[in-house]
């Protein structure tokens, strides 16, 4: 049972560390704080934050607080190869007595020079997706009680959150301004769909559009996708129930495309590496242009931030399209009329 003091002192560091992620509104300020707020409040000799790459197949060290730079640089961290992490990516928490002795490690050698022994991982997650692993090394877990693990575990939650936070926020910046930087639509698209595919941590994206007969559904622009499965067939509305949902105004979350009833090319999916996707409609008021798909790695529970933030992507999206629309129009309207007035002045000239 914790004493007064020490309830004190655990509000005292969630206290601070929600005030200070608060105010930040850079990724780089999120992870600073909360390692900066792990080493303070457990007696550890070092931390390390990893976050997974867009593809679920690497750990990605993203920062770190009093471990040297020889270990930070001992090599890439891949899920496959590391039954700790892949714990800790299922959303366990993870205690090692000694990681210079454990199976599931993947650097042993390279911790034991660094004079590692006793390590904890929990999972960075929000909304129920973990997003990385947070890493604290001690010198001896069994002198490390239960309720710093609890913290530990809290201060993840709160830096997932604020990382969430700050991406987003970064992520509609940056394609407000890719909308801004061009009227010229497929460059602006291609940046879109690259900074939603960052920010959210995604696998690929695409850019879907109606034929003029509402029949099928043409590929606008892609990211992250192979040729093979662009050139897999065309979408039809008619084959696809997803998108029929999509373009009548509804957001659609598959978690898990092999299960899933209604996805049109479900195998060349999975072969693809695909595992969920979240669809929004590109409308304008009532009517709708297409879909804008993003496409998962790993099985992902897609929430409301997520489906807000994507639907005011789509949003956004459609109206650069018919903008880009209108101008390309009145480029050729702007030809077509200075044709007209060489053809006036050459009559001019003759007569």
């Amino acid at each position: 049972m914790l004493s007064t003091r020490d309830t004190q002192k655990c509000l005292q560091t969630l206290q601070a560390t929600a005030h200070t992620l608060s105010s930040a509104l850079q990724e780089a300020e999120v992870i600073e704080i909360l390692l900066s707020q792990v080493l303070s409040a457990l007696p550890a000799r070092g931390t390390l934050l990893r976050l997974l790459s867009p593809d679920g197949d690497q750990l990605l060290s993203v920062g770190a607080l009093g471990l040297s730079e020889a270990y930070l640089q001992k090599g890439s961290i891949e899920v496959a190869q590391s039954q700790v992490d892949q714990r800790v990516l299922a959303g366990e928490v993870v205690t090692i007595p000694d990681v210079t002795h454990e199976a599931g490690f993947q650097y042993p050698v390279e911790a034991a020079s660094e004079g590692l022994r006793g390590m904890v991982a929990v999972p960075l997650s929000v909304r129920g997706r973990v997003m990385g692993v947070l890493r604290v090394y001690v010198d001896d877990i069994a002198l490390l009680p239960a309720t710093d693990i609890q913290l530990l575990g809290i201060l993840a939650e709160l830096g997932a959150l604020a990382l969430e936070k700050v991406r987003l926020h970064q992520s509609l910046y940056r394609i407000a301004e890719a909308l801004n930087t061009s009227l010229e639509l497929k460059p602006m698209l291609n940046q879109v769909l690259q900074a939603t595919v960052k920010e959210m941590g995604l696998k690929a994206a695409s850019i879907r559009l109606l034929d003029p007969q509402g029949q099928v559904l043409r590929p606008i622009m892609t990211f992250g996708l192979s040729e093979r499965y662009l050139t897999k067939g065309e979408i039809h509305v008619s084959k696809s129930p997803v998108d029929q949902k999509v373009l009548k105004g509804e957001v659609v979350v598959l978690y898990d495309i092999e299960q899933e009833a209604g996805f049109e090319y479900p195998e060349e999916a999975t072969n693809e590496g695909i595992r969920s996707v979240l669809v929004a409609p590109l409308k304008l008021k009532e009517r709708s242009l297409g879909v804008m798909r993003v496409y998962s790695a790993q099985p992902r529970h897609f929430g409301a931030v997520a489906i807000g933030f994507l639907s005011a992507v789509a949003d956004l999206v459609a109206l650069a399209i018919e903008n880009a629309g209108l101008y390309a129009a009145l480029q050729s309207q702007v030809k077509d009329l200075k044709l007209d007035l060489a053809e006036w002045y050459r009559f001019l000239a003759l007569g």
